[in-house]
């Protein structure tokens, strides 16, 4: 996939590494949460895990995406989703297999607060 097509908020189908062996690496959706300079310029990408493993207790580093949504159709996630901020990775842009879709606004919105609790960013009052 052309690494210049990506865009912040996307959700795109990545092999991510196993947290506790990165030398193994499941195919799974992950949101894009790097900005669209380094996006369009740089050789990586970051993102986020997207597990439908949904916990049972609501943690605040979490963006729950419930199915069927509005949210998760824009997404193109075909089941409740949770977006874990504070399992991030940097791949190279030629690691990105496919786009399901995007985040509308404000999901992004919701979902930039997620990431700023999970590395304690003080955002803007209003954001």
């Amino acid at each position: 996939m052309d690494g210049a097509d990506l865009l912040r908020g996307d959700i795109v189908l990545v092999p991510f590494p196993y947290v506790t062996d990165f030398k193994r690496a499941k195919t799974r959706p992950a949101l894009i949460i790097q900005n669209n300079v380094g996006n369009r310029f740089g050789s990586t990408v970051i993102v986020a895990l997207i597990s439908s493993s949904i916990p049972v207790k609501q943690y605040p580093m979490h963006y729950t995406i419930p199915h069927p949504s509005p949210v998760a159709k824009a997404a193109g996630l075909k089941t409740s989703s949770v977006v874990k901020m504070e399992i991030l990775v940097t791949l190279p842009r030629r690691a990105v297999l496919q786009r399901l879709g995007h985040l509308p606004r404000e999901a992004v919105l919701e979902a930039d607060r997620a990431l700023a609790f999970s590395l304690d960013l003080r955002l803007a009052p209003g954001t």
